[in-house]
């Protein structure tokens, strides 16, 4: 039988506590979409799954699109699951100092691989930040007949100074994220972010201490 790992629970109250503290908010640190008639490109490429989404934001709060993946579990085929991708804002607020979010995002689709099938993706993601701090956890069922990729993630990071709207800021990031069925279970991944108004790029390795287990990943995110 396969293992199968949770996160523990977090305080998102003590975290606001300390984000009330910052000033301005970065630019798509975490958003899922451009602003209102704009598309977007997100990309992540690592050694335990790869994943591509292309969308358009038709209206505040609202976008549609593309989305592939690909994953494994140890010792089998990889599986790709191609679906058109839905993405919208629940709720947000605007804090004094910060703002937080609560969005949906999910697809649905067809897998191919090792499994195969209608597949569907639907995930929940709260984060929030500032210009100096950041938060976000995120669950996502990642379904097809025979297949459950459920994850969960948690990330956390800070800006190494303030930096004008124009300018690209440096960030340190550093997520721990489960996949249900996939080995290790455990992914902690420490990062260099680089955000900018239109787009941010993320050089990261998972888990760096394990000879075996380590893996560069890169992520990125362009906005157009």
């Amino acid at each position: 039988m396969s293992k199968q790992y949770t996160i523990a629970p977090f305080s998102v109250f003590s975290l606001g506590a300390l984000f009330l503290g910052q000033l301005v908010l970065p630019a798509h640190a975490a958003a899922l979409m451009g602003f209102e008639d704009s598309a977007m490109l997100m990309t992540e490429i690592g050694r335990y799954n790869q994943e591509w989404m292309l969308n358009y934001s038709p209206a505040l709060g609202h976008a549609i699109g593309v989305e592939q993946m690909r994953m494994s579990g140890k010792g089998e085929r990889a599986t790709t699951i191609t679906g058109i991708n839905y993405t919208g804002l629940i709720k947000r607020w605007n804090l004094p100092s910060a703002q937080a979010n609560v969005w949906f995002n999910g697809s649905v689709g067809e897998a191919k691989g090792q499994y195969d099938g209608f597949a569907y993706t639907p995930s929940v993601q709260f984060d929030m930040e500032s210009t100096r701090l950041y938060f976000l956890a995120k669950a996502r069922m990642i379904r097809a007949p025979g297949m459950n990729y459920d994850t969960a993630a948690v990330q956390a990071g800070f800006s190494f100074y303030e930096a004008g709207f124009d300018d690209t800021q440096p960030w340190f990031v550093i997520e721990a994220k489960t996949m249900r069925n996939n080995d290790p279970g455990l992914q902690v991944t420490p990062a260099l972010r680089l955000i900018n108004k239109n787009y941010f790029l993320e050089f990261g390795v998972t888990n760096p201490w394990q000879g075996e287990g380590f893996a560069p990943r890169l992520n990125a995110m362009f906005v157009f």
